[in-house]
């Protein structure tokens, strides 16, 4: 891993490298100036995800290759700045908040417009008001089948329970309007993370007439509109908002391109090749091993001034995981849970396994490096140690792994990260603990699906934050979302782990507006569910991003937010031989 590093480095001392919180800036600046307000003809930006959208439901999005592309179509009350991650206005103009922190009054915007749409009378775009504020709000804590929005309101809006579970309830109590464009909402109780609540894709703004008198009608405010969602063709279409409230600092009209395609791409090689041949303009998931042979093969593509392409490295608020029901035999018993976690070697994972594709192990805890102002090296993780994992499954009733059922894993796709480390863990099970462990490979639908069911044994998952605080991280451990029944999700909480103790630390954090007193609470929290073992921290996640070098305006995301706003592409500039760089 160190040296691949040291190789990226050396490679790049001379070339444009960008990064979370940078401007994509180099020696080709000048020339880049010149040609910055200018437009290509085919003003159509390519990127490639590695699993297909779920679903066009914002409420229902529970994964963040449907968020990037829902991104795109919806917009919530509130935003994520995408470079530092800071609460902006979006469809609220302004906020205030009362002193005692339990009614928030939102100023919403005006001469904001849904979409264009059928659903409307005569196909034309209809202004956005404050019962279309109201409406998404209660839809959000809805009991629609597979409404994640909810687990963010249950808990903080006033009456979002008792509408929740009684039909027979009209409106959410603690959500008013006030004025066509002021809504005034009402919480239990103060809440840190109510501002990021309405910052995310399960909770953006939408109509009436769209979400409820049809069901294929997906209508939103954002920059571009759902153009067609071409299954067989694994891409997703998306064309200009002609229509979008924003401008740019010189009055123009936003966003800049007339298109976005999504494609849906697996394998690495394969959208290695469309880069090159210019049929992406970014891949934001590269393995490592592919950057190596990329630069390898085509270092002179970096050298050139300016250069072809632009690559940068950064940390995620990521982490991945390994997931254990905690409601099924044995891995209901905490001593097998731990022989588990003490028996995974994550340094071999991520240096060998992964290639170095990763920040670092996950020795601590769930909540990764990202997190600013988090003291993560404070948790004690539990370490790799052999030995004490047999004495513990001993101590569990299974010596020598006599009478341990098979473990089934589940996993998704057949060129996966998750299914390089679902092999090795299935070796090092077998060979240390004699516990044999059955690979499960599905779709990555059919994998969520069983783990929220119940099915899975066990599954290598990733959380990538919704917003970036600790206790989001903890919150898929958190036991309220806990249904008695196994044929009920349990989504985010898929290892189903109930700890009272863990439950109150939890709920005092996010209901502690001071940070530095949250994240002690969340400390306690974490290493008291860590200690539990019912998911084992694998590994930091670290992103690799290749861009065409004439994309202007693209700023990574740490949170994967994928801002096209300002997105634009340039005409192609000359290298310092007077050659089109192609």
């Amino acid at each position: 891993m160190k040296n691949f590093r040291l190789f990226i480095a050396f490679i790049f001392a001379g070339a444009i490298l960008f990064s979370c919180g940078e401007d994509d800036k180099g020696e080709s600046n000048a020339a880049q100036e010149k040609v910055k307000n200018e437009q290509i003809k085919d003003n159509t930006f390519n990127l490639a995800l590695s699993e297909k959208v779920q679903g066009f439901d914002p409420i229902k999005v529970v994964d963040g290759f449907s968020f990037q592309v829902l991104g795109q179509i919806y917009e919530g009350l509130l935003k994520f700045n995408e470079k530092d991650l800071t609460i902006e206005p979006s469809i609220a103009a302004s906020w205030e908040v009362s002193e005692d922190g339990l009614t928030y009054t939102f100023k919403i915007k005006k001469g904001v417009s849904f979409h264009d749409n059928d659903c409307f009378e005569g196909g034309k775009e209809r202004v956005l008001t404050s019962k279309d504020v109201k409406y998404s709000l209660e839809r959000a804590c809805s009991n629609v089948e597979g409404n994640y929005a909810y687990n963010l309101f249950k808990n903080s809006i006033v009456g979002a329970v008792q509408f929740h579970e009684n039909e027979t309830i009209n409106d959410v109590e603690g959500i008013k309007i006030i004025d066509d464009y002021t809504v005034q909402i009402s919480l239990l109780k103060p809440s840190a993370n109510f501002l990021n609540s309405l910052a995310v894709i399960n909770t953006s703004i939408v109509p009436k007439e769209a979400f409820e008198n049809k069901s294929d009608c997906f209508v939103g405010t954002g920059p571009f509109m759902l153009d067609k969602h071409d299954e067989e063709g694994n891409k997703t279409l998306l064309k200009r908002n002609e229509n979008y409230h924003l401008k740019d600092k010189e009055g123009n009209k936003l966003p800049y391109l007339d298109k976005v395609v999504v494609h849906y791409v697996s394998n690495s090689q394969e959208k290695l090749e469309m880069f090159e041949a210019g049929k992406l303009d970014v891949i934001v998931d590269l393995p490592s091993a592919s950057i190596k042979t990329v630069v390898e093969n085509q270092i002179s593509d970096f050298e050139a001034k300016p250069p072809k392409y632009v690559l940068g490295r950064y940390p995620e608020l990521v982490t991945s995981y390994l997931q254990l029901n905690t409601m099924v035999e044995p891995l209901n018993n905490v001593k097998v849970r731990q022989a588990i976690a003490m028996c995974i070697n994550k340094t071999k994972i991520v240096d060998v396994v992964l290639n170095g594709e990763a920040y670092g192990p996950a020795n601590n805890g769930i909540v990764p490096p990202a997190i600013k102002g988090y003291d993560y090296e404070s948790i004690v993780g539990l370490e790799y140690n052999v030995e004490k994992a047999k004495q513990l499954l001993t101590e569990a009733g299974y010596k020598n792994g006599e009478g341990f059922p098979t473990l089934k894993l589940y996993n998704s796709g057949k060129e996966s990260q998750a299914l390089r480390v679902g092999l090795e863990i299935q070796k090092e099970f077998r060979t240390s603990l004699n516990i044999n462990v059955e690979i499960v490979s599905v779709s990555f639908a059919e994998k969520m699906k069983a783990e929220a069911k119940g099915d899975a044994h066990m599954s290598v998952a990733a959380w990538l934050a919704d917003f970036p605080t600790p206790d989001n991280f903890l919150s898929i451990t958190y036991g309220a979302t806990v249904p008695s029944s196994m044929e009920e999700s349990s989504f985010p909480n898929g290892s189903r782990y109930v700890n009272k103790e863990f439950d109150k630390l939890y709920e005092e954090a996010i209901s502690t507006i001071d940070e530095a007193k949250r994240n002690e609470i969340c400390l306690k929290a974490e290493q008291l569910m860590i200690n539990d073992a019912p998911i084992v921290p694998l590994w930091y996640n670290e992103n690799y991003r290749l861009l065409q070098s004439n994309i202007s305006g693209y700023q990574p995301s740490i949170m994967h937010i994928q801002n096209l706003i300002y997105v634009k592409k340039i005409p192609k500039l000359k290298n310092t031989q007077d050659k089109e760089v192609e």
